[in-house]
């Protein structure tokens, strides 16, 4: 039967000098030593323990055959299937000297786990703190097995536990096969911010070439760090770029990017810009705010890996003030557009925006609803937009409409509500035909709408299902009336048009719609909950205007019929589509199709096809595919009908190792980019190793594939 000896802060006092004790270690902390046979050895100063050895004081374990403690000087050793736990880490080692007092120690042909995650092996390690290790001959990995898939191989190694793990003369090493020599470097053994070089990156293109990016990651304060980068294309030169990123406090947020690029190709600058603030003002206000600009030379159609943005037409800046009440809200913005194309000046500023509204309520106790949207924009723009030539004018517009609403039901399945309202529009300037300023002018009208909603009709179905009892099925059909009454044409023909406001003309239609719902009441142990699982709706609109024009020929009241069908029957299931069937010429105008399908654990598909008449056909898709011991690949394609080519191709090839310790991915990207009126064939390859605790070592995370995924389950 084993032997207990419990020492107490008597022990501890003679350790460790009774002058040493600061106020907490004179509290009770007792060393327990249990072991086989405990022997105590007076005159010596001397515990020896024998025979599966357990020393606890602290939050500290040592396990061995045989431990020796010098109660005087608090020095011990500790032989024989030592073992070391302490908060995260689990060392075995040969042999072990500690000291009590100092609660330092060197520990003999150790390895394990510091941290929890990092693996450690060494020839003498020595226990500096509770936190704090150096060793000399050492491994690093976090990897498991006798021979792991990577580490790193030192001579001299200094660590901190949650911190970080500094090393000299070090080889890294896949399996037992050096790979490379790294003379000094730094490892961080935690999530929380440092300062330090990155990874670079590194890829390659036929058009950028070969592609090198180191980083220094800079972390300034708490509120505020920066990445710096520093490009190095082979073909066109050496792009540096910052990212800025600030939170000085709860209600203030920011991010700034900067890239500027001497181009060696085309001899020409491509620079870009994009800064992004958010702040809560004092009394409830808002500030929204983004800078974004590019070179004449557009950077992003030439280097953004993002379709949106290297297709898009202009920047965008702008600077909103807002705030919101109860029942109004009120908006001040200045915004600035200016066009990235090549050809064209399409510059539009509001200088400034002012815009009031308020939401629909009751007037005192009546049943009639008041809401109104009135605004003040100072338009600049070039009416001419071609290079060559400037035809600058600022239009100040001044629009106040309110409305008045009520609702009124004849039957329980029946809702009439009638809604007039009035417009008051001010101009500053108008326009003739050529072009020349007409002076000020006003537009006056009034318009009415009347919205139909019922019978609504719905039937309940009982299933035998456990996990879906129940369907509903509702059709709601709606008819809606609109009428504005004829305005001037002479003065509408004056009205530039911006937006929706000033594009206002005389209506007199009608449109009704049938919409058809199916929700099921899910069952999910105890609880229970109604979900919309499919929805489709069909509606017209009949112009009584145009059927009381005078041309017979070219009458064409009914518009478009549009039908709109999305549907999630089961989570890894996914069907939408949209459509405009034009019934005057017979033709379909658009149509817009969606799929998505989990069939397997280990399989995802997703398609799209968007189609516009006689203006553009692509079809999108992706298949993402999971095989055994952690290979994931992912193909992405974009497909042009009309040109009956493939604008872009993405191959993804993902590996985890089973033991979670590394990764690497590899992407094929292969594109169309269009810049200048000249389309450039695109080849980039990009590669990451990802080495789990240390970081990844690769491309960077800037590139944007083609990659899709639909709520419910993700494509990547």
């Amino acid at each position: 039967m084993g032997t207990l000896l419990v020492l107490h802060a008597s022990f501890l006092a003679q350790a460790y000098g009774e002058d040493s004790l600061s106020a907490p270690a004179r509290e009770e902390q007792p060393l327990d030593i249990s072991a086989d046979s405990v022997e105590q050895l007076v005159e010596q100063n001397v515990v020896r323990a024998t025979g599966h050895v357990v020393i606890r004081f602290g939050t500290r374990i040592i396990k061995a055959d045989e431990v020796i403690i010098n109660s005087k000087s608090g020095a011990g050793v500790a032989t024989g299937h030592v073992r070391i736990l302490d908060e995260g880490s689990d060392l075995k080692a040969e042999k072990i000297k500690f000291n009590a007092k100092s609660k330092q120690g060197q520990i003999f042909n150790a390895q394990g786990t510091v941290g929890k995650q990092y693996r450690v092996k060494g020839q003498k390690v020595t226990r500096l703190s509770e936190t704090h290790y150096k060793a000399v001959d050492a491994h690093l990995t976090t990897c498991t097995g006798a021979v792991p898939d990577w580490s790193i191989q030192t001579d001299w190694l200094d660590l901190k536990t949650g911190n970080r793990a500094l090393f000299k003369r070090g080889l890294f090493k896949i399996k037992n096969f050096p790979v490379a020599y790294l003379p000094v470097g730094y490892v961080p053994l935690d999530n929380t911010r440092k300062s330090g070089f990155l990874f670079p990156g590194f890829g390659n293109s036929n058009q950028d070439g070969f592609i090198f990016s180191p980083a220094y990651y800079w972390a300034i304060n708490r509120s505020s760090d920066a990445t710096v980068f520093l490009d190095v294309l082979s073909k066109r030169g050496v792009r540096p770029e910052i990212e800025y990123r600030y939170t000085p406090s709860t209600k203030t947020t920011g991010q700034f990017f900067g890239s500027i690029l001497n181009d060696q190709v085309t001899d020409s600058t491509f620079y870009k810009v994009l800064w992004t603030h958010d702040q809560l003002l004092p009394k409830g206000y808002d500030l929204s705010g983004k800078l974004d600009l590019v070179g004449d030379n557009n950077f992003d159609k030439t280097f953004n890996d993002d379709t949106a943005l290297r297709t898009r037409r202009s920047t965008d800046s702008f600077l909103t003030v807002s705030k919101s009440w109860t029942n109004n809200s009120l908006d001040f913005t200045t915004r600035f557009r200016d066009s990235t194309e090549d050809d064209r000046d399409d510059t539009l500023a509001k200088l400034p925006q002012v815009v009031f509204k308020t939401q629909k309520h009751k007037l005192a106790k009546s049943e009639i609803y008041f809401n109104q949207d009135s605004s003040f924009v100072g338009f600049l723009t070039d009416l001419d937009p071609t290079i060559e030539n400037d035809d600058d004018i600022f239009i100040g517009r001044l629009d106040f409409h309110p409305q008045l609403s009520t609702t009124w039901k004849p039957a329980a399945w029946l809702s009439v509500t009638p809604t007039i309202g009035a417009r008051e529009t001010i101009y500053t300037e108008g326009l003739e035909n050529t072009d020349e300023r007409t002076g000020a002018l006003t537009r006056e009208l009034f318009d009415f709408k009347t919205v139909l909603e019922g019978p609504k009709f719905k039937k309940i179905f009982h299933t035998n299902s456990r996990l879906r009892p129940k369907f509903k099925h509702i059709i709601e059909p709606r008819f809606t009336y609109d009428f504005i009454p004829d305005i001037d044409e002479e003065d509408r023909q004056k009205i530039e048009v911006f937006d929706s406001v000033d594009s206002v003309s005389a209506r007199n239609s009608f449109k009704y719609s049938l919409t058809q719902r199916l929700y099921s009441k899910d069952v999910k142990g105890d609880d229970s909950e109604s979900n919309q699982i499919m929805r489709f709706e069909v509606s017209q609109t009949y112009d009584i205007r145009e059927q009381t024009r005078e041309d017979l020929v070219d009458r064409r009241p009914f518009s478009d019929i549009r039908f709109d069908f999305d549907s999630r029957l089961f989570d890894p299931l996914m069907i939408n589509f949209d459509t405009t069937y034009n019934v005057n010429d017979n033709t379909l105008d658009t149509f817009n199709f969606e799929f998505g399908v989990k069939p397997l654990k280990n399989l995802s598909m997703y398609f799209e096809r968007r189609y516009t008449a006689d203006v553009s056909t692509f079809i999108m898709g992706t298949i993402d595919l999971e095989l055994s011991r952690g290979w994931r690949l992912i193909y992405s394609t974009r497909f042009d009908e009309l040109l009956e080519k493939f604008q872009e191709n993405d191959v993804s090839v993902r590996y985890d190792n089973k033991c979670k310790c590394w990764g690497f991915g590899f992407d094929f990207i292969s594109r169309n980019n269009i810049n200048s009126g000249i389309n450039q064939r695109e080849t980039k390859f990009l590669f990451t190793l990802e080495l789990r605790g240390l970081g990844s070592i690769g491309t960077k995370k800037r590139e944007t594939l083609l990659h899709r995924d639909y709520k419910g389950f993700s494509i990547f």
